[in-house]
């Protein structure tokens, strides 16, 4: 563990810019929960199921504000088109 520790910049010029640490902690878990509503192969008639994946996440943390959840699915929905496209990109 000290090795690992030895490599981390503690210093004042490292920032890291990203914040929302208690959206961090719950996001491999928000991805798990709306991965169904991303998933090209399941739709409603030609519409997608995305809108109900931020409804979810509402449900699924009431504790988090609107601004919160828009975040939270904001992120969510880039994770889950980047890996459609991933995806895609594997089948041609």
């Amino acid at each position: 563990m000290g090795d690992q520790d030895s490599n981390i910049d503690t210093s004042d010029d490292f920032r890291d810019r990203r914040s929302n640490t208690d959206l961090r902690l719950i996001f491999d878990k928000a991805c798990e929960i709306t991965a169904p509503f991303f998933d090209s192969r399941k739709s409603w008639g030609s519409s997608s199921l995305s809108m109900y994946a931020r409804q979810t996440l509402h449900e699924a943390y009431p504790e988090l504000t609107q601004q919160e959840v828009a975040l939270l699915f904001a992120g969510v929905a880039r994770h889950h088109m980047g890996l459609s496209k991933k995806t895609d990109g594997a089948e041609e």
